[in-house]
């Protein structure tokens, strides 16, 4: 008899056991219901809060990418004038001072070499309004198709930012100035007419830009055209002084004045490399920095030393 009372109470233990776990378990369930507006008990719908985000539309997207500024602290303009009357190039440094390049055109040909003006410090912080200005995403980062197509007689204008020795560099595209913002087109206009105002610098030896290269058409230029290719070495990203052949090309399409002899003198010998009996001192070589193949181009200014 004592054998099935053991055997009964343990039973009832285990009834008991399953018991409490069935009721703590409702109760649990019971935390995660709600009562809605109309006092009816619901089930927490705990799926939505852990739902993705919104995907943003591309109108959205393409607003949002417009807004706001980059980080830089140099800025350059490149204006082709109406009617191929020639090009000016306003490259203000990080310093506040800039560098007024003018070339003039007649008829389609080159009928000068660059002219080189330069002032330590804008009038009535022009520079300040000009690097604020073409900092824009609006303006760097421009849909070409929200643009009128330019037509060939007018005046267009490319704008480049860049921070930290060409660490960051943006560009606009090349388009009609009259579709640049008003308060944009303003500080050029006053920029130009302080150019007029501005002295010719005697130190500019030369100017150079640059433009990249792909490996297809690098492999094409040394290999089939026989070209040479020129290996310069990579300061480092944390250089905080570089080479007129470096800033060229960490910033293309900027142009990058030269005013040390030595540099200079560096760029002709580049020009003439392997070249028998030539005496070249302005063209276009190919350099390699890293990895990467840039095309240069050598100008000669006005005045030479």
């Amino acid at each position: 008899m004592s054998d099935f009372l053991r055997i009964m109470r343990l039973v009832l233990f285990i009834l008991m056991f399953t018991s409490s776990a069935t009721v703590l378990l409702f109760s649990q369930n019971d935390s995660g219901r709600s009562i809605n507006k109309n006092g009816q008990g619901g089930i927490k719908e705990n799926l939505a809060q852990k739902a993705s985000p919104r995907i943003p539309s591309v109108e959205e997207l393409l607003k949002k990418s417009q807004e706001g500024k980059v980080d830089a602290d140099s800025v350059w303009l490149i204006i082709e004038h109406a009617k191929q009357r020639g090009v000016t190039a306003i490259d203000l440094q990080p310093d506040g001072s800039c560098w007024v390049l003018e070339k003039k055109v007649v008829s389609g040909v080159n009928t000068s070499q660059y002219i080189v003006k330069y002032i330590s410090e804008l009038p009535n912080q022009i520079g300040e309004k000009l690097l604020s200005l073409g900092r824009e995403k609006k303006i760097l980062f421009a849909d070409n198709s929200s643009f009128a197509r330019s037509a060939i007689n007018v005046e267009k204008l490319r704008v480049g930012v860049s921070s930290n020795n060409g660490r960051s560099v943006h560009t606009s595209p090349l388009i009609d100035f009259s579709q640049y913002p008003d308060s944009f087109r303003e500080v050029v206009t006053l920029m130009l007419e302080v150019s007029r105002t501005m002295s010719v610098n005697k130190e500019a030896m030369g100017i150079l830009s640059a433009e990249f290269v792909n490996p297809a058409q690098a492999r094409r230029l040394t290999v089939l055209q026989g070209q040479k290719l020129i290996a310069v070495k990579d300061p480092g990203k944390e250089a905080k002084k570089l080479s007129a052949i470096i800033a060229a090309a960490r910033m293309p399409g900027r142009k990058v004045v030269v005013t040390d002899p030595d540099e200079w003198l560096r760029v002709v010998t580049y020009l003439n490399y392997n070249k028998r009996g030539a005496n070249i001192n302005e063209g276009r070589f190919l350099i390699s920095v890293g990895k990467q193949t840039y095309r240069v181009y050598a100008e000669k200014t006005v005045v030479n030393r």
